[in-house]
């Protein structure tokens, strides 16, 4: 199968229905503009000779041409590396080396893109992009022709090196079908879309259109735009990252939300504060998905089952989630250990260095590197990452747990602990807050009272903003 199939089956339904419109300009594709502008891109890349299995990259901004050009280059027979545009030419370059780009597909605005434009792309919604041959005869390691690739998407590299992650065809449909049958999109539902398309497109977009919904770009996403976009366009689904709910509620209360059914929080754990905030300024609880480029959204929480919304809630249909001790055994409720996923919609291999999934299960389970518990319903607790525990003289805790104590304080907007090395005691905390500095002993006075004295960050830097990846997770 193509994802492609998935546009073309909703055109067939829904061809005059708005498939897509950019809030800031209004203007909008319907299903079957949409088709048509995917299919003259898959023949324009036909025509320069791509063929099925090779990688090529899409630079493109985050508006209404990077969807026809995505599923365009999908149904091309391309592995669609996507380089946000964002990026640096050495952050580019780099991944142009890690899986060996045949070719980029680039919009006119990009900034030297790598390779030689060979042609340029004449009409539609796409008129001006640039494909150019960077490699042509650029081999990956046999086994990843036969795994039908979709994307390589790249982990977001908070703590590590950043690892090119291979999704098939059939892994990414198993996981809109999963995700589908807990979020129930429908060609009735208007998503307001703030996140970045070359970080997300690979699941959700593709959910949104095989639903027939109406995708509603929002280019501007600073929150008083994020909020008058929803009280004049009355979208249905909310599906932001933590730091937009976080700005959205800092702007305090403004009446209810009324036309959202679904508000959910992707790409980063969010904190009790900020959903209480949230919800005390808009009236609309905040839902949240536990994401991983590895395995989609194993799990989530709407908030309507009677879950703690602090969870991110049961495993979705499709999925199987543990919480395994050190040894790979299961532990019980309310147990501390790494989280372990499994399910079709998992990935196929790591690219570089080649690992194929099954060289990396552990007895079944991939091992995501984050720490959580499973509650006696079966919902699933975030914790922390693997990698980001501090050691406090031989006490551990999580970065996050601090992170929240410091943002229920009045007028703490975001923050970020971390560790540095200490000579007596291994580790002690630090923290980057961004407040006002007249608030500064008072903030220090409430951690002290309500952390345990080891947990309390001995050094407090006021910042203005937190330093966080393209999806908004933040740096560690």
């Amino acid at each position: 199968m193509n994802l492609v199939d998935l546009l073309y089956a909703s055109a067939q339904r829904y061809a005059s229905r708005r498939a897509l419109t950019d809030v800031r300009t209004g203007r909008s594709l319907s299903y079957g503009q949409l088709e048509r502008d995917a299919q003259r891109v898959a023949a324009f890349l036909k025509a320069q000779g791509v063929e099925a299995g090779q990688r090529i990259g899409l630079l493109a901004p985050n508006d209404l041409t990077y969807v026809p050009a995505a599923f365009g280059l999908l149904a091309a027979g391309g592995c669609l590396v996507p380089l946000a545009s964002n990026l640096t030419p050495t952050e580019i370059a780099e991944i142009v080396r890690e899986v060996q780009l045949n070719a980029c597909l680039s919009w006119p605005g990009a900034q030297d893109p790598p390779g030689k434009a060979r042609a340029i792309m004449e009409g539609g919604e796409c008129a001006g992009f640039t494909f150019s041959w960077l490699d042509r005869d650029a081999r990956s390691p046999d086994e990843f022709y036969s795994l039908d690739p979709a994307f390589i998407r790249f982990t977001s590299g908070t703590t590590a090196r950043s690892k090119g992650v291979v999704l098939s065809h059939a892994a990414t449909a198993a996981r809109v079908e999963a995700s589908d049958r807990v979020l129930r999109f429908s060609e009735e539902d208007r998503i307001l879309w703030v996140l970045p398309l070359a970080y997300h497109f690979a699941v959700t977009i593709v959910a949104y259109v095989r639903a027939g919904s109406h995708i509603l770009l929002c280019p501007d996403t600073l929150p008083k735009a994020m909020v008058d976009a929803i009280r004049r366009l009355t979208p249905s689904v909310l599906y932001a990252a933590p730091i937009h709910f976080e700005r959205m509620a800092n702007l305090g209360p403004s009446g209810r939300l009324s036309s959202i059914r679904v508000t959910l929080s992707t790409a980063a754990p969010i904190s009790p504060a900020v959903m209480e905030r949230f919800e005390s300024a808009y009236g609309v609880p905040v839902g949240q998905a536990y994401g991983i480029i590895e395995a989609g959204l194993p799990c989530i929480n709407l908030g309507t089952d009677g879950l703690p919304l602090t969870s991110v809630g049961r495993p979705v249909p499709g999925y199987a989630v543990a919480v395994l001790a050190d040894d790979g055994t299961p532990l019980p409720p309310d147990e501390l250990g790494e989280i372990g996923v499994r399910g079709d919609g998992l990935f196929s291999a790591y690219y570089a260095p080649w690992r194929r999934r099954e060289q990396i299960m552990s007895n079944g389970w991939f091992l995501t590197g984050d720490l959580g518990l499973l509650d006696k319903a079966g919902a699933l607790h975030l914790k922390g990452r693997k990698k980001t525990v501090i050691f406090v003289a031989g006490l551990k805790f999580f970065p996050e747990e601090v992170e929240d104590c410091i943002n229920q304080f009045p007028g703490v907007k975001e923050s970020r602990v971390f560790s540095r090395p200490h000579s007596r005691v291994g580790e002690v905390a630090c923290a980057e807050v961004v407040v006002d500095r007249r608030h500064l002993d008072a903030l220090k006075a409430h951690c002290a009272r309500e952390l345990s004295a080891y947990k309390v960050p001995v050094e407090f830097t006021i910042v203005d903003a937190v330093p966080r990846t393209p999806s908004g997770k933040i740096r560690r």
